[in-house]
């Protein structure tokens, strides 16, 4: 038994605002400025901790009815990439949702019970998905303040030069090229970094734009 979307509709239809994804704060940080490139507006609300809920009723904003298919699929958050699982952050209980057909079809298994391996086995990328939301939530978001760099430019080897350059000097932790938005890109680095450094890389006519942020660690 292995999972398989079905791509219907179910888990990109909120019909209240309760039922949206929860996302982390450095996801927020990016879906915030590529939803303004794609031309659309979003709305987050905090739930504290580092968690934020995209306030939508209705379809995803990213989700193309006509394709039935999700247009940021390469870079969607990972309450999306862990969808059906979900997981409650206080007691770490995994469970699935009922809004998935195939979870419905199959449920009489599933409520046999599995193991975490089994888990893993049966939901795999969506298990992996689940892990790394833990590990953020607990780890990576409590450990020293972030640095998000964005910035966009027709040039990918100028792009690779800019992240070679960023990575040798900070710790990067997770670069993002947009499939999207061509030539939009997101870096984030575990620490501080000098503004003036990062100016000094970024300010050139091959680059059409740029942006440095700061997030403290959530306490």
């Amino acid at each position: 038994m292995k999972f398989a979307c079905y791509r219907c509709v179910h888990c990109c239809f909120f019909a209240e605002e309760r039922e949206s994804p929860v996302l982390l704060w450095h996801e927020v940080a990016y879906l915030s400025k590529l939803g303004e490139l794609m031309g659309i507006s979003l709305c987050f609300k905090s739930l504290g901790q580092g968690l934020y809920r995209l306030s939508v009723t209705g379809f995803c904003p990213f989700y193309d009815i006509r394709r039935r298919a999700c247009r940021i699929h390469r870079e969607k958050p990972l309450s999306c990439r862990m969808f059906p699982l979900l997981v409650n952050l206080s007691s770490l209980e995994v469970s699935t949702s009922l809004l998935c057909p195939w979870i419905y079809e199959n449920l009489k298994k599933l409520s046999e019970g599995l193991n975490g391996k089994e888990i893993e086995e049966v939901f795999y990328g969506e298990f992996k998905a689940l892990e790394e939301v833990v590990r953020w939530v607990y780890t990576v978001s409590r450990t020293t303040p972030k640095s998000a760099v964005y910035f966009t430019t027709y040039y990918k080897e100028l792009a690779e030069e800019v992240i070679k350059s960023l990575s040798e000097r900070y710790k990067v932790i997770r670069v993002t090229e947009s499939s999207v938005v061509d030539g939009f890109y997101y870096v984030l680095i575990d620490g501080e970094v000098d503004p003036e450094h990062v100016d000094a890389l970024l300010r050139r006519d091959e680059i059409t734009w740029y942006k440095l942020e700061k997030i403290p660690p959530i306490s």
